[in-house]
């Protein structure tokens, strides 16, 4: 029966070209970090900021790719091995964030990491928890209050980095879209942490807005 149920469901999407997203959206309060965390990296790896041009002409092919995300309104962090960017994060906010990706509603304040990537010969070695620590304790020396983070529900990894480097969910975000259609109905299921913290808040709510960037 759950089998016939299943091919039921596939069928209709195909039949009305539903396109679906889910996500989790994890936040980090930067007002809770009270000291720069301790870098607990070997001795031949350093973390630091990093440039649009330094990414671009890094050695390993997957981080050269993630050049793009530098520019305007966006700040990018890197762990360097030998000179060499091996695991970079760039973080968006302002009207960067706004027009180009839009996902969720930013203050002036608040700020996105939109892009966390570890070279594949170094993936497994607490880079990207280290990094995404770092980043949130420079941001919060520029003024920057809440950080947010999207993730498919499914990406494991991401979800364990996030969790490790101390960022909370907020909410898990399902969106919808049929067809041609240009609205997407979403919907938002907070967490229990969420919504004790802002009890006004529903914790389940709908709405359309328009499709999102990528």
């Amino acid at each position: 029966m759950a089998t016939f149920l299943r091919s039921l469901i596939r069928k209709a999407i195909d039949v009305l070209r539903i396109k679906y997203e889910v996500y989790r959206l994890y936040q980090l309060d930067l007002a809770a970090l009270t000291a720069m965390p301790v870098n607990t990296l070997p001795a031949e790896y350093q973390i630091g900021p990093v440039t649009e041009s330094e990414v671009r002409n890094a050695k390993s092919q997957v981080i050269a790719e993630q050049a793009w995300y530098g520019g305007t309104d966006a700040f990018g962090f890197a762990v360097f091995r030998d000179g060499q960017p091996v695991c970079v994060q760039w973080v968006w906010h302002g009207d960067r964030y706004r027009e180009q990706r839009g996902f969720w509603p930013l203050a002036a304040n608040e700020a996105k990491s939109v892009q966390l990537v570890t070279a594949l010969a170094e993936q497994g070695g607490g880079l990207a928890t280290a990094l995404k620590q770092y980043s949130a304790w420079q941001l919060k020396q520029l003024g920057f209050t809440m950080l947010y983070s999207r993730i498919w529900w499914n990406n494991t990894p991401s979800i364990r980095v996030s969790e490790k480097s101390g960022w909370k969910l907020n909410c898990r975000i399902t969106q919808v879209r049929i067809g041609e259609s240009h609205s997407t109905l979403r919907l938002v299921v907070r967490s229990r942490l969420q919504s004790k913290a802002y009890p006004a808040l529903r914790r389940i709510s709908v709405s359309i807005v328009r499709p999102v960037a990528k």
